[in-house]
């Protein structure tokens, strides 16, 4: 029997198997080494953070008014990593010889400062106003926040050393790699006061939550309640998504009619008398 012949008689016998459709969704934690130094308090929310769908924490940021709450200016160096971690922020401005010296004077580079006074799951927040001409900062520097467990950096502007960073477990958002030293272009001003990166304001103590494609700032005082949402809608969307792998039609599922809201919650009965 000629092949062609054969394949439409297996079809019609419905003996032809069908792939099986199904996704890859992401798994994230937070790193063994930040974790285990955490307190217990934030070992909770950061494991929070860890599950939470970055879109859903945004939505309910955004109902809350937070318009401007999510940084897409900056590239991932590990775009399949998650950023996790609470912000400690520094400004750089462009150098001004009389006024470096003043400050230089009363206190070291913000580089090493942040570095050495990092909490476990801090990030460093480099506010460098897009200035790529000079690095804030580089490997031998992280290497001592990473050993205080820090957790990544955001840097509006320029980073030194990416090779040897990206060998590191933290997450890095960047403007550019640049070779150059700070000076002479950029000096450290301030520290743990509220900054501007791309066009959003980061607070020190703000959490953080990062993907590939930006990062999303979190007032801390709203975390617990929107991440605790953003989950519950998580496991929501992650039954739609079952049905819509079954075959069914999006009219009805996506949003959801009564009938999807039932079946979901029948689900949930089901799963909690287990």
């Amino acid at each position: 029997m000629p092949f062609r012949l054969l394949f439409l008689c297996l079809i019609a016998a419905g003996l032809w198997g069908q792939a099986k459709l199904d996704l890859e969704l992401p798994q994230r934690a937070v790193h063994p080494y930040v974790r285990e130094r955490l307190s217990s308090a934030d070992k909770t929310l950061f494991d929070k953070l860890a599950r939470a769908p970055l879109e859903a924490v945004w939505s309910q940021l955004a109902a809350k008014g937070y318009a401007h709450c999510f940084i897409n200016e900056l590239d991932a160096l590990h775009p399949d990593r998650r950023l996790i971690g609470r912000a400690r922020t520094m400004r750089y401005l462009p150098t001004r010889p009389d006024l470096r010296e003043e400050i230089h004077a009363a206190r070291k580079q913000l580089n090493y400062v942040s570095a050495e006074e990092a909490q476990p799951g801090d990030v460093l927040v480099f506010a460098a106003g897009g200035d790529t001409r000079s690095a804030v900062s580089g490997d031998v520097t992280t290497t001592r926040f990473l050993v205080r467990g820090g957790s990544g950096l955001i840097v509006d502007g320029g980073l030194r050393d990416m090779p040897e960073l990206a060998g590191m477990h933290l997450q890095a958002y960047v403007r550019r790699g640049q070779a150059a030293a700070v000076r002479p272009h950029l000096m450290s001003v301030d520290y743990q006061v509220p900054v501007r990166i791309g066009n959003v304001t980061v607070r020190p103590g703000d959490l953080l939550l990062g993907e590939r494609h930006g990062i999303l700032v979190i007032p801390a005082a709203l975390a617990d309640e929107v991440l605790d949402k953003a989950i519950a809608k998580e496991s929501f969307e992650n039954f739609q998504r079952k049905l819509l792998l079954e075959g069914r039609s999006i009219y009805g599922v996506y949003p959801p009619n009564e009938e999807t809201q039932k079946a979901y919650e029948e689900q949930q009965r089901g799963a909690a008398r287990n």
